[in-house]
């Protein structure tokens, strides 16, 4: 969101997260490597780059990479929904929400030795600002003014008001590189990043792992962080991720993929779960035919069955989604219930396309994985039952999906997760018009407006309100096709005593307290 997030076997979260304080069950033996404190943790796919300007909070960008070796200027805890402090001592808005100010933790420092301070902050985020950087982040900091009030304290203007710009910063600006670095070799500094995390890196073989070492100038200090070797490798299947942790070849996996989750737990292998709202879904390009056309967008959401997919594709371990918002939220709106499974309604809505000239034909882009395989074979087999549609179907990459479907935005349907725990700054990012998220360039005035309002205010009542209206905008406008539940989980090895794992967004984890015992 993750940073947001597309399915895979080794899927991303984004959403947000779970914390685990508890101590893994097995025995008090440990491997070598964990003899010697080092730690090794499964990753969803290699990052492309660990720039800050093209990680982000997800797993499927390299947030879990770039979590080790920048740490977080503020973090959203999952159990509250609140921005919390991390790097940043405080971030505190004006009344009004025009104006916030950033207060950073004294003598902070890169593990080069140079200080994290307000003009640090202020370099990282004006590149983000810049055209020729083609940032992620470009749209969160348009229109931003920055200004270092001192050598900890930075005053943001905001262009519009937002009362939870604090979520902002931990969702969307949270990462800070060293400027020292960044200025020597900045095409190079996405392979050999530095940051004040609480790890530095040692070597990175691509594809097959990136080996940190302890940072001495970690700002934590003494006994922080508890590991002195992080290594993290990239493995994309399913069944080769559980199976190292059952060989104790590894030591923690996070994950938003149901069936890795129930295989799991079937092995004996400690898990953790929780709740996220939003899920997987089918993203519709609504810039261009035929997903222009809102009657072709709900005729694909009813053709399918979320629950009989879940059953062919996940042996009934993903659950079907019903709100985009998740039951037990305070913001679920109970009636706008997500469409699916009505095929009569679907063929009568795909004969008036054709009867126009418009019968529906389109592309299905989604991950060249296990798992994302399965659910376009699925989708197909639907689509085949059914008069005056086709559907074509292409597998991609990772790096190759980010580019077509997330930055490019030429796909007609693209597969996607997005999982969060409170709205700010998820639902923004995604379905504003003006949202850098919003791959499906989806205009709805009313959700706009929703979101404007949503946003600038902390009464709960409003909040509330506005975002019943989106969520019912979702259901009658169908920019997308939600189909299963979203969750954070992570598995850890049976005979690896855990401490410390605290997980958030889409499944990365706080490097600065995970241990072992």
């Amino acid at each position: 969101m993750r940073s947001v997030l597309p399915r895979q076997p080794a899927l991303i979260a984004a959403l947000t997260g779970l914390v685990l304080t508890t101590v893994a069950c097995g025995s008090d033996s440990s491997s070598k490597t964990s003899e010697k404190g080092s730690m090794t943790v499964l990753v969803t796919q290699e990052a492309r780059s660990l720039d800050p300007i093209v990680a982000s909070l997800s797993q499927i960008t390299g947030g879990t990479q770039a979590a080790a070796v920048f740490d977080v200027l503020m973090w959203i805890d999952p159990k509250t929904g609140k921005a919390e402090p991390q790097l940043a001592e405080s971030a505190t808005g004006a009344p009004g929400g025009l104006v916030w100010t950033l207060r950073l933790r004294p003598d902070l420092k890169f593990s080069d030795g140079t200080p994290l301070d307000a003009e640090a902050v202020k370099f990282n985020w004006d590149r983000h600002a810049d055209p020729a950087n083609k940032s992620m982040q470009a749209r969160v900091v348009a229109g931003l003014g920055v200004a270092v009030t001192d050598n900890r304290t930075l005053t943001i203007t905001l262009p519009a008001p937002n009362a939870h710009f604090d979520k902002v910063i931990a969702h969307n600006l949270a990462f800070v590189g060293s400027p020292k670095a960044i200025k020597a070799d900045p095409k190079g500094f996405g392979s050999k990043p530095v940051g004040a995390g609480p790890y530095r890196v040692k070597s990175w073989v691509r594809d097959q792992q990136l080996v940190l070492e302890r940072n001495p100038k970690y700002w934590q200090g003494s006994g922080k962080p508890p590991l002195k070797e992080l290594i993290l490798k990239p493995v994309v299947d399913q069944s080769q991720r559980m199976a190292m942790l059952n060989a104790n070849q590894a030591h923690v996996l996070t994950t938003a993929q149901a069936k890795l989750v129930s295989d799991s737990q079937k092995a004996g292998l400690p898990v953790a779960t929780e709740g996220k709202s939003g899920g997987f879904v089918t993203l519709f390009n609504t810039s261009r035919p035929p997903f222009d056309d809102p009657r072709a967008r709900r005729a694909f959401a009813l053709i399918m069955d979320p629950a009989d997919r879940a059953k062919v594709v996940t042996d009934g371990a993903g659950k079907p989604l019903a709100t985009f918002l998740r039951q037990g939220s305070e913001f679920v709106a109970a009636d706008a219930t997500m469409p699916s499974n009505d095929k009569v309604e679907a063929q009568r809505l795909l004969d008036a396309l054709a009867a126009e000239g418009k019968p529906l034909s389109f592309t299905y882009s989604t991950y060249n994985s296990p798992g994302s395989h399965l659910t376009a074979e699925y989708w197909l087999g639907q689509v085949a039952k059914m008069k005056n549609v086709t559907m074509k179907t292409e597998f991609l990459e990772g790096t190759q999906y980010l580019q077509k479907v997330q930055i490019q935005r030429q796909f007609d349907a693209g597969e996607f997760v997005l999982s969060f725990d409170d709205p700010e700054p998820v639902l923004y990012n995604f379905l504003h018009s003006k949202g850098q998220d919003n791959h499906m360039q989806w205009k709805n005035p009313a959700v706009d407006r929703a979101l404007d309002e949503a946003r600038a205010t902390t009464d709960p009542q409003v909040r509330r309100a506005d975002y019943a209206e989106v969520q019912r905008e979702l259901v009658k406008d169908v920019p997308l096709f939600a189909y299963e539940q979203s969750f954070t989980a992570a598995i850890r090895a049976k005979d690896t005593k855990v401490t410390g794992l605290t997980v958030f967004e889409d499944g990365l984890i706080r490097f600065d307290l995970l241990g072992l015992a």
